[in-house]
């Protein structure tokens, strides 16, 4: 994602789930076949340019490693958190993964809703 738009969508319409490190927004497309689109968001206040990037390309690695059950259906926002800037790789993972399994269940509990 690229949008200010897009990133308000999805922040305001789906569901939120806060981890330590990382705030991670999911709102679900209308087709679930259409491919993901993920956005990090990482203010300024975090740090310099060069530290910002750092954490991005951490999650972007992360997204890569655990981010198969958010392939289809779904835009999803990461916010960093001032703590990642001190965190290992290893504890930046593993709050994303208990985030994202959390929004996963979110989301189900969404779609059972509707259905």
């Amino acid at each position: 994602m690229t949008r200010a738009f897009q990133f308000a969508r999805v922040r305001n319409e789906g569901p939120s789930v806060a981890g330590r490190l990382i705030v991670l927004s999911a709102a679900p497309l209308e087709h679930p076949e259409e491919p993901s689109k993920f956005g990090i968001i990482c203010t300024k206040k975090i740090g310099c340019a060069v530290v910002r990037n750092k954490l991005r390309r951490r999650v972007r690695e992360i997204l890569r490693a655990h981010g198969a059950p958010f392939e289809h259906g779904v835009h999803l926002v990461c916010v960093l958190r001032w703590r990642a800037v001190e965190a290992s790789y290893a504890d930046l993972e593993r709050d994303w993964q208990k985030a994202a399994r959390k929004l996963k269940l979110q989301l189900l509990s969404r779609e059972q809703d509707k259905a």
